[in-house]
């Protein structure tokens, strides 16, 4: 095998990594508009949780995001300060592009 051989990139995190990053601090949550491509902030502190079968994002005490771990797509950020979650969300009943930013302390 080839060191310049790639394997075909997958399209999420294997689930215990998932549930690895419940209880997660989060600095912010931003939305993608499909439309314009903007970001837009969705929610200030927070964390990520995992309740039973489903991830979700709650900043400020509102849940922002939420979808089951089996229909969640999951990547962490190449900056490594953190991930980005596409689903359906439960909350807006919409395909959804969230990506959520960990708190880091300095």
């Amino acid at each position: 095998m080839s060191i310049f051989s790639k394997k075909p990139p997958k399209d999420t995190m294997p689930l215990n990594k998932i549930k690895a990053l419940d209880k997660k601090e989060l600095r912010y949550a931003a939305l993608r508009d499909p439309d314009t491509y903007k970001e837009i902030r969705i929610g200030g502190r927070g964390a990520i949780n995992i309740i039973g079968n489903e991830i979700q994002l709650v900043c400020e005490g509102v849940t922002v995001f939420a979808c089951p771990l089996s229909e969640v797509k999951l990547g962490e950020l190449m900056s490594l300060d953190g991930i980005t979650l596409k689903g359906r969300d439960r909350i807006s009943g919409e395909q959804r592009s969230v990506t959520a930013f960990y708190l880091v302390d300095k």
